[in-house]
């Protein structure tokens, strides 16, 4: 059996981490780029083009961080550069 502060700590440390994956979920961002290429998954097909001051929600970034999942206000989704989006 773990003492009250071990369960509690593992507790507290629990949901820090739900909660900083859930702001980190979806984050809303502006297009920086003049333009963008919207794509069905990292380097994969172009499914359109996006143009600046476009705002997107930022559903989740690539494990090498350079390709971001994002959905437009018309509710089209797709990768795109994330050098592309407008820092925080």
């Amino acid at each position: 059996m773990r003492p009250p502060a071990v369960t509690t700590l593992l507790l507290v440390l629990a949901l820090c981490a739900t909660f900083t994956a859930a702001a980190e979920a979806a984050t809303a961002r502006s297009l920086c780029a003049r333009t963008a290429v919207l794509r069905d998954s990292p380097e994969g097909f172009v499914i359109g083009r996006l143009y600046r001051p476009q705002r997107l929600q930022v559903q989740r970034r690539s494990a090498n961080r350079r390709w971001a999942l994002v959905v437009t206000r018309a509710g089209a989704a797709g990768w795109l550069p994330a050098r592309s989006l407008c820092r925080a």
